[in-house]
This record gives structure tokens, C-alpha cells and sequence, in this order.
């Protein structure tokens, strides 16, 4: 019997570094927002200085809240905050949860390996990447 821990449908991360984040062989240089079906880029422009989460809003998070028609709500968003764990604003935190996603922030390396075991278990998990 032959196991298959993947779908085509779904979207997987293949690497990461500083710099560059790799989602299905495709690298980007740019913070990214990955879905099971579609990967955003450049979806949040961090600030520079002592916290890249700063101006982070909901308004960020609006491909997760009004997907395209046909694909799945997430109920998780996996925030890599980059090479350090940060935290964000806790009234994004409260507002993702009236939505009905939970935002679980961490070091961008957590984050994509929890995304991949995630995705894996065929859980509806996005994940907000920061570079490293």
C-alpha cells in the first residue's frame, strides 16, 4: 500500500533561509501568506526597526477572511515573525479570533514546519511568513 502525504491541490513549503522562503520550488524574496491552494506575495510590508509587526492589521490577513469562492476558510494562521519570535498586536490576535482563525505567532523556521505537518494532517492552516 502506497502512502501520499500530499495533493496537488494543496500548496507545500520546499525550503527556507535567509532571505528567501521556497513554496513548491518557487522562491520568494518577499514576506509571503500561503494557503492549502494559493500563495500571496508581498502581503505584508514589515516595518523597519525594533518590531517588523508593528502596522500589522486585520486588513493584512483580508485574503484569509474573503477567500475566492471555492476555497476553505482556515481556522489557523501560523505567523513567522522572522529569525526571532515576536509578538503581534494582541487586538489582531482578538480580531483573527472573532473571525474564527486562531493566530499562533512564532519564529519563521516554527512556523514552517508546523505548517508542513499541518498541511499534512489535512488541517485548514495558512501561514503569514516573514524572511528570516
Amino acid at each position: 500500500m502506497k502512502m501520499h502525504l500530499e495533493s496537488p491541490e494543496q500548496r507545500l513549503i520546499s525550503g527556507y533561509g535567509p532571505g528567501t522562503l521556497a513554496v513548491d520550488g518557487k522562491d520568494y524574496s518577499t514576506p509571503i501568506l500561503i494557503t492549502p491552494q494559493r500563495v500571496i506575495a508581498d502581503w505584508y510590508t514589515p516595518d523597519v526597526g525594533d518590531n517588523p509587526l508593528a502596522s500589522l492589521t486585520i486588513a493584512a490577513f483580508d485574503a484569509l477572511l474573503n477567500p475566492p469562492e471555492g476555497e476553505e476558510l482556515v481556522e489557523i494562521c501560523l505567523l513567522g515573525t522572522g529569525k526571532d519570535h515576536r509578538f503581534p498586536p494582541m487586538p489582531l490576535i482578538a480580531e483573527l479570533g472573532e473571525a474564527g482563525i486562531a493566530l499562533e505567532a512564532m519564529h519563521t523556521r516554527a512556523a514552517c514546519r508546523t505548517y508542513s505537518v499541518l498541511i499534512n494532517e489535512g488541517r485548514p492552516v495558512a501561514a503569514a511568513l516573514l524572511q528570516i
